[in-house]
């Protein structure tokens, strides 16, 4: 994974950090790096974490002088950490804090305002073997997507330019087909303070779809789990039709929206029956019956 490092002025024993994602698992790990500070009485670096930005930082660890970097593990999404460092002499007298840092991992489980905060928003393929991605944030901000055929998205896309903005594109190349993919988005505010989307799905064919995705309506969590609760449809054009189809092209469930523009899918087919694990479609209808949004997802049970 491309690292991105912010620089402080180094006077005194003042220090910069960078938080970065380690894992896609429900727990999280953030890997924090820094500058070495260069005064020869430094002999370690003290980490300090908070759940706010201004205040409460407690220490969660000390490291030798040799050390630039430190893995805090077992982390919750959807919950921001923030973090400040230290630097030490061999008498313990510490120096300033360096600069503030830090982010949040949205789950799958996350609730509509959660997820709005970093989401993709659409995925096309283009033809050949690329994948061109789009997300939005509701700050700005710049970022890449980190993409992979498994959890561990080890793969990414090149960074934004350095315009700070909230709606974002990207493009993932080389990809294998018939695959289905894993992706995510790695945003960074102007306060340096890191927002990652939850992962979302696609099976990539090689081929460009019809009709284009909408951008502007929301499905999550994404990859479904029917056991967790309910899929989230939101956005929905007033009056409309919403379907979820299986890869064989077959309806398996179908709702009008009418003047309410979310709902939920619990599902279910029209049978029923739960259905099983796999790639499905949701399409969407506006209320012309012209179809806006033909969006992939994974559901797992």
């Amino acid at each position: 994974m491309k690292t991105k490092t912010w620089i402080a002025p180094l006077t005194a024993l003042l220090i910069a950090v960078f938080v970065s994602p380690a894992v896609s698992q429900e727990t999280t790990d953030y890997l924090i790096e820094w500058v070495p500070n260069p005064e020869p009485t430094v002999a370690g670096y003290i980490i300090y974490r908070s759940l706010y930005a201004e205040t409460g930082f407690q220490v969660i660890d000390s490291v030798g002088v040799s050390t630039t970097s430190y893995l805090d593990t077992d982390l919750q999404k959807g919950t921001f950490y923030y973090y400040r460092l230290r630097a030490k002499d061999a008498e313990g007298n510490r120096g300033l804090f360096s600069n503030l840092v830090g982010g949040m991992t949205i789950p799958q489980t996350a609730d509509a305002g959660t997820n709005s905060l970093c989401r993709i928003t659409d995925m096309q393929e283009s033809g050949g073997n690329s994948l061109n991605i789009s997300w939005s944030t509701q700050v700005p901000t710049i970022g890449f997507v980190q993409y992979d055929r498994d959890a561990l998205l080890d793969s990414m896309t090149t960074w934004d330019d350095d315009t700070y903005a909230t709606t974002h594109g990207n493009t993932a190349s080389a990809l294998l087909s018939p695959s289905t993919y894993y992706l995510r988005a790695i945003s960074y505010d102007q306060n340096d303070i890191m927002i990652v989307s939850a992962i979302d799905t696609f099976e990539f064919t090689g081929e460009s779809p019809s009709p284009l995705s909408a951008p502007q309506i929301g499905i999550f969590p994404v990859p479904y789990q029917p056991a967790m609760g309910g899929l989230s449809l939101v956005n929905l054009p007033e009056d409309g039709q919403v379907a979820i189809y299986n890869r064989n092209g077959i309806e398996v469930w179908s709702e009008n929206v009418g003047p309410a523009t979310e709902m939920s899918w619990d599902g279910v087919n029209k049978n029923g029956t739960m259905v099983a694990s796999g790639v499905y479609y949701v399409i969407t209808k506006d209320a012309g019956g012209s179809i806006v949004n033909k969006r992939p997802i994974m559901i797992v049970n």
